[in-house]
């Protein structure tokens, strides 16, 4: 059944929010209402199938308690990198509608992020085989903390998403990780994290003050990242609820910003 702009957009208005809406929101309301209201086509990248899959190889290897060989780990990797990179190809065969990574145009980083994935799920597996003690945390009822769907309220606001990894760290206690195969935002920049400890705790009734990423590109966490900022988080979520409720979806243009933007060729600003 399909439905008009107007449809989604009050649609929209009731919908949860999650941690990748704020940011898309924050960074540019417009491309917010152009991708996910006016549903605009976007351009395909490469990268988008190399975090997915480097994602789900690290969730088996994770689910096999760690044992599964790592030719089977790559396997997986490759299995979903292929699946979604031809889905991406089918939606735009075009080269020219592929965002370029840097020097790498669209299908040469097609086909450049397959071997980045694999050596990435080989640094994940040497990491944590030489560092045993960072195991999965687990919650009471002895469910590993992988890929852990939430469903949670913050001042009011429907949160949803999906935390990658818990960690039982032997320094930090239970510590929320993140796993990223391309840039690791800043350290002044601990969103993410701090919504998934505040899910954690609503979730499991569990205190979490510490969390990192892994990153794909050094093959191990990044520094540790003290989480202590409910009411800043809560009001990044409150202020994105009100403005899409609003129907306040005012353009930011910035070069750097519209350079990576994927309904960049449905937008007059940019």
């Amino acid at each position: 059944m399909s439905t008009t702009i107007e449809d989604r957009a009050e649609a929209y208005k009731m919908k949860p929010r999650s941690v990748s809406q704020v940011r898309q929101y924050e960074q540019c309301p417009y491309a917010y209402y152009l991708a996910r209201i006016a549903r605009e086509p976007e351009l395909q990248a490469a990268w988008l199938a190399q975090g997915v899959a480097v994602h789900a190889a690290a969730e088996e290897w994770e689910k096999s308690e760690r044992t599964m060989p790592l030719t089977e780990v790559q396997a997986v990797f490759g299995r979903v990198y292929t699946r979604m990179a031809n889905e991406a190809l089918t939606r735009e065969p075009a080269e020219e509608n592929w965002q370029a990574s840097g020097q790498y145009a669209g299908f040469i980083d097609l086909e450049r992020r397959w071997h980045l994935g694999r050596e990435q799920c080989e640094k994940y597996v040497n990491w944590y085989k030489k560092n045993p003690a960072e195991a999965i945390w687990k919650s009471p009822d002895g469910v590993p903390a992988i890929e852990q769907r939430f469903d949670i309220e913050l001042d009011g606001v429907k949160v949803i998403g999906f935390m990658d990894q818990v960690i039982d760290h032997p320094k930090h206690g239970p510590l929320v990780r993140d796993i990223k195969t391309g840039v690791i935002p800043k350290m002044d920049d601990s969103f993410q994290l701090e919504t998934y400890a505040l899910a954690l705790g609503q979730t499991h009734d569990v205190e979490c003050v510490a969390g990192d990423y892994w990153s794909g590109k050094t093959g191990r966490p990044s520094r540790v990242r003290n989480l202590v900022g409910r009411a800043a988080v809560e009001d990044r979520f409150k202020r994105m609820d009100e403005g899409v409720k609003a129907g306040a979806f005012t353009p930011r243009p910035a070069p750097e910003t519209c350079s990576r933007c994927p309904v960049q060729r449905s937008c007059a600003f940019g």
